[in-house]
């Protein structure tokens, strides 16, 4: 009608006008950066209610001078993100700054919950990473990939070990130690049965990357060892052994966090607490846990900077 007076409406940043019809574009990035943000404040609560007061001051306390064992922490606790940052820099020519990622989704994983880094660490990369098509299928197959070969490894230490630990688990720990074997075997085997339907990345890089987390389930095992023998020079290869069995399958629990915290109380739940092993584990795992807290302070702090900054 001729004359009449047509208002514009206005396109908001983060949609798109397309013959007449506004349509939402793309999540703006700040979503992204606000729940990797959410997921780092989160990681940092879990990591200090699991620290508490007595943790903090055994570690201060009982903290070991010697070199060695400080090199062999350093070497454990970097492992399994260097190990990551090997497989997607294969995969994404993912930068260094993906190491510093990585890390930051250790400590969620082990002090949030298992798979949250996962979250996070994707968040990441859609940021970063500078990828064509989705990180999803990657990181998926990189976790399920992980959880394989822990489950195969733990199955392992567990057939390994039976005659040693087969006096203690009776009864309702007995029945406990069955069910966790039947569980772990019976995982691995549904992926191994659907892994057609579950990989997306080729054959070749999967067992690239089940090489890779083998290397590092041995490697972490090895440097772990180090540490408690460090500490306990008089424990024995099958005590070290038995040890390494109940860590992971600890591991292998996706939803329990503060696995450290957790694995020190079954062993002196098991052994009793006047066990000369059980302080020992108790200190490497309150200074894994100070660490997390360092990282994810550390992290956070220098990402609301980064915001700052940009702003």
């Amino acid at each position: 009608m001729s004359g009449s007076a047509v208002t514009a409406i206005p396109v908001q940043p983060g949609t798109e006008s397309r013959g007449g019809i506004v349509s939402w574009g793309r999540p703006p990035a700040d979503l992204h950066w606000w729940a990797g943000a959410l997921l780092s404040v989160g990681c940092t609560v879990a990591v200090c209610l699991a620290l508490g007061r007595d943790s903090l001051a055994l570690a201060a306390r009982s903290a070991p001078v010697d070199p060695a064992f400080w090199l062999a922490f350093v070497a454990c606790y970097l492992i399994s993100p260097i190990c990551e940052f090997t497989i997607f820099r294969r995969l994404w020519k993912l930068p260094p700054l993906g190491l510093a990622a990585l890390v930051r989704k250790q400590v969620t994983n082990e002090l949030v919950f298992g798979y949250s880094g996962e979250a996070q660490f994707y968040l990441w990369a859609r940021r970063h990473a500078k990828l064509s098509t989705s990180p999803f299928g990657a990181v998926k197959d990189v976790a399920m990939l992980s959880a394989i070969a822990g489950n195969l490894a733990t199955l392992v230490l567990m057939a390994v070990n039976w005659p040693i630990v087969a006096p203690f688990v009776v009864g309702p720990l007995g029945r406990t130690f069955a069910i966790s074997a039947g569980l772990i075997a019976s995982a691995s085997m549904t992926m191994f049965l659907l892994r057609r339907r579950l990989f997306s990345l080729p054959a070749k890089d999967l067992w690239t990357i089940t090489a890779v987390h083998a290397a590092r389930i041995a490697g972490s095992l090895l440097l772990l060892g180090m540490l408690w023998h460090l500490l306990l020079p008089e424990l024995r290869l099958d005590g070290l052994l038995v040890l390494a069995t109940l860590r992971l399958m600890l591991s292998r629990l996706p939803f329990l966090p503060a696995k450290e915290v957790v694995f020190a109380g079954l062993v002196a739940a098991l052994l009793g607490r006047g066990a000369a092993v059980v302080p020992a584990i108790a200190l490497i795992g309150s200074l894994v846990i100070a660490t997390h807290v360092v990282v994810a302070i550390c992290s956070a702090a220098a990402a609301l900077a980064k915001k700052v900054a940009e702003a």
